[in-house]
């Protein structure tokens, strides 16, 4: 079981084991998801925190002391008080990072009940576990877990530890400075010899951050009190992004006796390719291989398309990060032969094979948009991920191998948008970023084709083609299994109207890599059509946009409204109106636009025999990838004029009768 929560929310130096989720999440509407995280809790205390707050963080201290690049020790202290059962389900678990590089002592835990005796946390309730338990990741992190007994709300759990760190490579680099729940108090200091320089980024302006240089040695300090907690909203940017940090970095370290200078980016740039140099010489497997692929192909694309889809393909993932292999990937060689490795291998072993066949490609260090922005201000290995740049006449072609989901030429969506560290021969480094892709580059489709009859019962099929990470966003239902995949599209079905019963379903996988998934749907929905005396009436609307609906549902926004990519949907609804019936007035199309959304609807009716045909298009695009919460207002407005489309009802009459 993993543990539940871990004393703080530190930043470190990332190994580089492609820690990051390489499918795409799937917006509203795609794939059902919760909500999020925004109900306000309930049965709270009023004592010690707000009504609605699970547990409260009563002091916190913490205290880095750096001696040397190679030795630094780490104090930490804690009071929490749970305030309801949610919160003792939350925090009665402590976990506490660990590696070679870092040695914990002087543990200690206890339980103040509301009875108010202490209860000492004897070992039995502290165990060591594997920091990532994955068959795919194996690599020397682990975690030391306090399991508090005998918690109950209203119970203070107490925490105190120093971590004795022998390289400064594992050291936490940051402090948050907001918490989840309420935090009474907290003090964060940071003491180095003046001779070893820290860069101070974050929050640094008085009162909460104070500089004192005494002796050689100078104090950095943040205090805050009183801090009100950090409360998720949905559909928000990584919480990284938003909240106060304290963040202090060396500018020089030791890393298994090399030196990593990072004073610039150029710095970080140089350390990474002395760890890749001899792993992108081209293996002779490796180059036999490469040729065989890329036999009877002219074009360089078409030479590096074949590359990429067989380091994405033939390549499993699976992670081996001991020692400096946090940081450097394995032998090109060795990767290809056990036909396994971490996203630098991959990374690595496509670059080799297109070196030996005359193409150019570098390493990419890439922190994940999923894990919060790297201050471009700030450099260090505050990565975690690895892809492929390929050099065209203005700037890069980036590819990522690890991903087997997303074809070549596009980019899951968190890579896309993104600062990166392009490391060329020679330790030459190139700070760029990623592109965001076009909106038509994640396009999904839905087309209804449907017949009321007499009896005002709907039926057809409802069919959705996805491309780009929309079609990512779907992949899994492909491998799920047939009841797994029918609790999907049932859910998919409700989104059409009330009522709604899926009779069969088929999934069409893509063939090719540009082609779309296709999923087609039959459904039923009896009385469509509702008899409001003498009128008959529905709602032609079934191709919804919940994905906006439900993020308008806020009467304010503290955060930016973010999306995973940029996206655009054509719809078109097709029904066929009961015999002898059709409009009473057909409704007008309209055009509208908001904070980097827009919107265009269209009507028209059709006759096919002796039916009437209503057809209802539509063209949706999401062109901005963050709305601040300055244009929220409009937000809700420009959702408010398409849910009140969306709920908008036509009225049957006799086939003279129409307008």
């Amino acid at each position: 079981m993993p543990p539940r929560f871990r004393p703080a929310l530190p930043i470190a130096l990332a190994v580089l084991g492609c820690l990051l989720p390489v499918t795409a999440a799937a917006p509203d509407g795609d794939v059902p998801a919760p909500a999020g995280d925004t109900a306000t809790p309930a049965g709270a205390t009023p004592e010690a925190g707000a009504k609605g707050d699970d547990a409260v963080v009563l002091e916190e201290s913490v205290e880095v002391d750096i001696a040397s690049p190679t030795s630094a020790r780490v104090h930490v202290r804690n009071r929490t008080q749970v305030l309801t059962r949610r919160g003792v389900d939350a925090y009665d678990q402590v976990a506490i990072d660990y590696q070679p590089g870092v040695v914990i002592r002087q543990l200690r835990a206890a339980v103040i009940p509301p009875s108010g005796k202490p209860v000492e946390v004897k070992k039995q309730d502290i165990s060591d576990r594997a920091a990532f338990e994955s068959y795919e990741l194996y690599n020397e992190s682990k975690i030391r877990v306090i399991d508090f007994p005998g918690v109950v709300p209203g119970s203070i759990l107490e925490y105190a530890y120093e971590q004795e760190v022998r390289s400064l490579v594992h050291l936490p680099l940051g402090w948050s400075l907001q918490r989840a729940v309420p935090l009474r108090s907290l003090t964060v200091t940071v003491r180095a010899p003046a001779s070893y320089p820290l860069r101070i980024t974050g929050v640094t302006d008085a009162p909460v951050y104070s500089r004192e240089e005494k002796d050689g040695v100078i104090t950095h300090r943040w205090s805050l009190h009183d801090v009100p907690p950090f409360r998720r909203e949905m559909q928000m940017p990584p919480f990284q992004d938003v909240i106060a940090w304290a963040d202090f970095t060396p500018v020089e370290f030791l890393v298994d006796n090399l030196t990593l200078d990072a004073a610039s980016w150029g710095g970080v740039a140089r350390f990474q390719w002395t760890l890749y140099k001899d792993r992108v010489v081209p293996d002779p497997e490796v180059a036999a291989t490469a040729a065989t692929l890329t036999t009877g192909l002219t074009r360089d694309e078409d030479r590096t398309r074949a590359l990429f889809e067989f380091a994405q393909g033939k390549i499993n993932y699976v992670a081996v990060a001991l020692g400096l292999g946090g940081w450097q990937p394995h032998a090109n060689g060795d990767v290809f032969r056990h036909r396994y490795g971490d996203c630098k291998d991959k990374a690595t072993l496509m670059i080799a094979m297109m070196r030996s066949v005359g193409l150019t490609g570098y390493p990419v260090l890439i922190r994940t948009r999923d894990s919060g922005l790297v201050q471009r201000d700030n450099p260090g290995l505050f990565f975690n991920h690895v892809i492929v740049a390929v050099p065209q006449a203005a700037g890069y072609q980036f590819l990522d191998p690890t991903d087997e989901a997303t074809p070549y030429g596009d980019l899951p969506w968190v890579d896309q948008g993104v600062p990166v560290l392009v490391v060329r021969d020679e330790g030459a480094g190139d700070l760029t970023e990623t592109p965001l892709m076009a909106p038509e580059r994640n396009r999904r489709h839905r087309q209804v084709t449907a017949s009321i009859d007499a009896a005002g019962n709907l039926e057809g099929t409802y069919v959705i083609q996805a491309w780009g990470q929309r079609r990512v966003a779907l992949a899994g239902l492909v491998q799920s299994t047939p009841s797994e995949r029918d609790d999907v599209i049932e859910d998919m079905i409700a989104l059409l109207a009330p009522g709604a019963v899926m009779t069969g379903n088929e999934i069409t996988p893509p063939s090719r890599p540009d082609d779309p998934i296709r999923i087609t749907i039959r459904f039923k929905v009896p009385r469509f059509v509702t008899q409001a005396g003498a009128l008959q009436v529905f709602t032609p609307h079934l191709a919804r946009l919940p994905m906006l609906t439900q993020t308008a549902a806020y009467p304010s926004r503290r955060y930016p409204l973010f999306y995973n990519y940029l996206m655009t949907d054509t719809s078109e609804v097709r029904l066929q109106l009961p015999p002898g019936r059709t409009l009473k007035k057909t409704p007008a199309g309209r055009s509208l636009e908001g904070p980097g959304l827009s919107e265009k609807s269209a009507y028209s009716l059709a006759r096919d025999g002796d039916r009437t045909i209503l057809v209802v298009r539509r063209d949706t695009t999401v062109s901005r990838r963050e709305i601040a919460p300055s244009d929220y207002p409009a937000f809700r407005t420009f959702v408010s004029a398409i849910a009140e489309a969306e709920a908008a009802a036509v009225t049957l009459v006799a086939d003279n009768q129409g307008g």
